[in-house]
């Protein structure tokens, strides 16, 4: 039986250290044995945004991250770092327990993805795909793709954290490029339809084989009883089949 995270909370706000020049806060968030350092000490004028709107979901989300995604002999980071780096470009990443996070894009999507945008990190985060590099022999190590690395998180934010935004839609308009390994949000289209269709369990699978460098595309035969292309074509297919257009529909 998986031992539950969920336990007492409590969030304290701190002054950045002395070497911290420009000010801000820490904002610490400790759920259970795990604790989450928000710094936003490089952008104090995201210190209210990081209180009310960031840190409840860090509070809910690393924990049950952590339970969404077990496999055998293996503990998420107990301590996990968020910055907000003014010199950071891009959105954000992570690098080990580590989630680096782009100021310039954050102060301009406040409203938009960027909470959704850190769930997306602290799924990377639990991962943890490097844990299988190390503790796998070379001979027995498989590469993980990278639409699995990203789709996986993408279909944890667009379908399990945020599903009323429709972020990870397929459209008319990126029907063209839906492809099963075509990486985050389509690859995440493609692992929600896999999870409401054929197995509600695959991620938590599919993660803990990649996470021990034991990835194949033969698992989603194992688990589906189709080749990852069969479930590629019929996934596509059905979404040309919905966005067809109603007087196509009524001629056959």
């Amino acid at each position: 039986m998986m031992r539950s995270v969920f336990a007492w909370v409590a969030v304290v706000c701190i002054c950045a250290s002395p070497a911290k020049a420009d000010g801000g806060h820490q904002t610490v968030v400790e759920t259970g044995k795990y604790t989450i350092t928000i710094d936003s000490s490089e952008a104090p004028d995201l210190c209210g945004w990081v209180e009310t709107k960031l840190q409840p979901v860090v509070k809910e989300w690393y924990p049950k991250l952590v339970e969404m995604l077990p496999s055998e002999g293996y503990e998420a980071p107990e301590k996990v770092t968020i910055t907000l780096d003014k010199d950071a470009k891009g959105v954000a990443y992570a690098s080990g327990s580590k989630i680096t996070c782009a100021v310039d894009w954050f102060r301009k999507n406040l409203e938009g993805e960027a909470v959704g945008a850190v769930v997306h990190e602290m799924v990377h985060v639990v991962q943890n795909y490097g844990w299988g590099r190390r503790n796998t022999p070379d001979g027995e190590r498989k590469r993980t793709p990278g639409w699995i690395t990203e789709g996986i998180p993408d279909y944890i934010r667009w379908f399990l954290y945020e599903p009323e935004t429709k972020g990870a839609e397929i459209t008319e308009r990126n029907l063209a490029r839906a492809k099963y390994d075509a990486n985050y949000r389509i690859s995440g289209n493609f692992i929600n339809w896999v999870v409401q269709t054929y197995d509600k369990d695959i991620v938590q699978k599919i993660n803990a084989a990649a996470r021990a460098g034991k990835y194949s595309d033969d698992l989603w035969k194992e688990h589906t009883r189709k080749t990852i292309e069969e479930l590629g074509a019929e996934w596509k297919e059905m979404h040309e089949k919905r966005l067809k257009p109603e007087e196509t529909k009524k001629e056959e």
